[in-house]
């Protein structure tokens, strides 16, 4: 049941895996087990975000307020979407995998979004990136470096 409330707790914006894998080792429990329930949440959760994030970006261009905004944001991607699309799921691996604040899932699903990446390349992104810095942040947790 402790494995459960980790997934949940990695599914948290801000906390996610960063927060939820320090707890779970503090609580005396298997390392393996908590890196993957971690790792899993974090990852899980980025599905309904992209879609989410995709559904808001809609939304926002129906307001007058905000639609210059959006509207600017598609077209500096539509004008160099052939070169995000090379880098994209690098980038997302790369952030996700820096173990500092607001470098999570929560935020990589919204620049997916942004960047109309397609779910299972963002997932895969975000998945890759979720297991380096689980392994980062169980190594400094567990005392190992």
């Amino acid at each position: 049941m402790e494995y459960i409330h980790l997934l949940l707790i990695s599914m948290m914006p801000i906390i996610e895996l960063r927060g939820a894998i320090p707890i779970g080792i503090a609580q005396d429990l298997n390392p393996i087990y908590v890196y993957m329930a971690c790792v899993l949440g974090s990852t899980l959760i980025s599905i309904p975000l992209i879609i989410f994030f995709r559904q808001v970006m809609q939304l926002l261009k129906k307001f007058k307020v905000f639609y210059k905004l959006v509207h600017k944001i598609d077209n500096k991607i539509n004008k160099s979407m052939k070169k995000l699309r090379s880098v994209n799921i690098l980038g997302i691996i790369l952030f996700v995998a820096v173990p500092l604040p607001t470098t999570g899932a929560w935020t990589a699903a919204a620049i997916a979004s942004i960047l109309r990446m397609r779910i299972k390349d963002s997932l895969a992104g975000i998945l890759c990136g979720n297991l380096i810095s689980g392994t980062i942040i169980s190594i400094i947790s567990l005392g190992i470096i």
